[in-house]
């Protein structure tokens, strides 16, 4: 399932960013992203760690020249630092019941950081929610409405 949710978030990704001039974080997001929809406190924390790597980056860039390469490449590793960190820090006993804001995969966080350096936050959140979701169709249809394994 997963290569199937990758390979179809890839040909979304392209799909939004050919018609719409928008990048769902990265070619791979979508697909990872889809596979995490019945878990919105992973999502939550993908979204956090993404936010937490790109206010690092708007600090280092104010000192230094953070750009192309250097921002992707910058993005990617901050942003695996913080979803390693979010794996042992952001674990929350709330009554009855554990929340644990674990970003998902160690790439994907850095990868939506630096787009939302690029095109924005808004933009880039709304892309990834409307790819992942139609990825997520598109691979329950495959699987005769199989539910994804969270």
């Amino acid at each position: 399932m997963v290569e199937i949710a990758v390979t179809a978030g890839l040909v979304l990704s392209l799909l939004a960013y050919e018609g719409f001039g928008l990048a769902a974080g990265g070619l791979v997001v979508p697909g990872y992203i889809a596979l995490q929809l019945g878990a919105p406190s992973r999502l939550a924390g993908v979204f956090l760690v993404a936010l937490v790597t790109s206010g690092i980056l708007r600090l280092i860039g104010r000192h230094a020249f953070v750009f192309g390469r250097r921002q992707l490449v910058l993005s990617v590793l901050i942003g695996c630092l913080l979803s390693i960190a979010s794996r042992n820090l952001l674990h929350f006993e709330i009554g009855l019941s554990a929340v644990q804001l674990a970003a998902v995969g160690w790439v994907v966080p850095g990868l939506v950081a630096n787009w939302f350096l690029k095109q924005g936050i808004v933009p880039t959140v709304c892309a990834i929610i409307v790819t992942a979701t139609l990825v997520r169709f598109l691979v329950l249809l495959c699987f005769g409405g199989q539910v994804l394994p969270v």
